[in-house]
């Protein structure tokens, strides 16, 4: 073999050695942001369950009646709100 088929051969064999390390750099830095878009995706979904269960208490009909009485919207139950049907305020409010 000759000497600038040497050099050649050599130029050629660090080239494909620069590439793999280069790639090799590449892939790591792209496992390393996986790995940190995986963490955050796993923080967003405890968020978003935590949330859910949020909307559920908030919506439950316990505390739309509480709510609703700290804003003042229920009526006072009243004792004597359910007369018998027949009598004159058990049927003023039917038609």
């Amino acid at each position: 073999m000759t000497i600038p088929r040497m050099i050649g051969l050599l130029i050629g064999l660090t080239m494909i050695g620069l590439a793999v390390v280069s790639a090799r750099v590449e892939r790591a830095r792209h496992d390393r942001r996986l790995q940190e878009l995986q963490i955050e995706q796993a923080r967003v979904n405890e968020r978003v369950s935590q949330q859910e269960m949020e909307l559920a208490r908030l919506k439950s009909p316990e505390m739309i009646r509480q709510r609703a009485a700290e804003l003042g919207l229920l009526e006072e139950p009243q004792k004597d709100a359910r007369k018998k049907p027949g009598t004159a305020q058990g049927t003023a409010g039917r038609r």
